[in-house]
């Protein structure tokens, strides 16, 4: 009977433990729908309000705010979805209302790169630690060559090594 490696025994727990993890996680109850209150709110907390610079229709207490603020009640009450509110409220007041940006065009490159760079940065550092791991590479008989003439023409050259003038 052959004995298993440290590591592997460290391996097969790490896989227990996030397997149990995942039962759990999965087996949680689901929070309730968020009532029609806390959908204006978090939409109006995305919405700039069209008369103040600094407050998002959420947090502003000026009429046009109360205004964005019902027309999305409303459009949620009739059924609409969050994007199909944004288009509306971009085509009413502009598109700098909403506060995040869109992932779409040029816009998604704001998403993308660094999720990109990212990716990237891990796929270099996996090959360079593969490297590392694979040990140093074995001289070969050319390399040896080289290494015994360049030596051949230090002990050649003269000892002062300086240009002589």
């Amino acid at each position: 009977m052959s004995r298993i490696p440290r590591w592997q025994w460290l391996a097969w727990a790490v896989l227990a433990v996030v397997a149990a993890a995942s039962l759990a996680v999965a087996a949680a109850p689901r929070p309730a729908p968020p009532g029609l209150d806390a959908r204006v709110h978090a939409i109006a907390a995305e919405v700039r309000c069209p008369s103040c610079s600094a407050l998002t229709a959420a947090d502003s207490d000026a009429s046009t705010a109360v205004a964005v603020r019902n027309a999305i009640r409303q459009r949620l009450v009739q059924g609409q979805s969050r994007e199909q509110i944004e288009a509306y409220l971009a085509s009413r007041y502009g598109p700098g209302i909403i506060l995040r940006p869109t992932s779409r065009g040029v816009a998604g490159l704001v998403w993308v790169l660094p999720v990109a760079a990212a990716i990237v940065v891990l796929g270099a550092l996996a090959l360079a630690f593969r490297r590392w791991r694979a040990g140093p590479a074995v001289a070969g008989d050319e390399d040896r060559r080289l290494v015994e003439a360049a030596l051949a023409a230090s002990a050649a050259a003269p000892a002062g090594g300086g240009d002589p003038q």
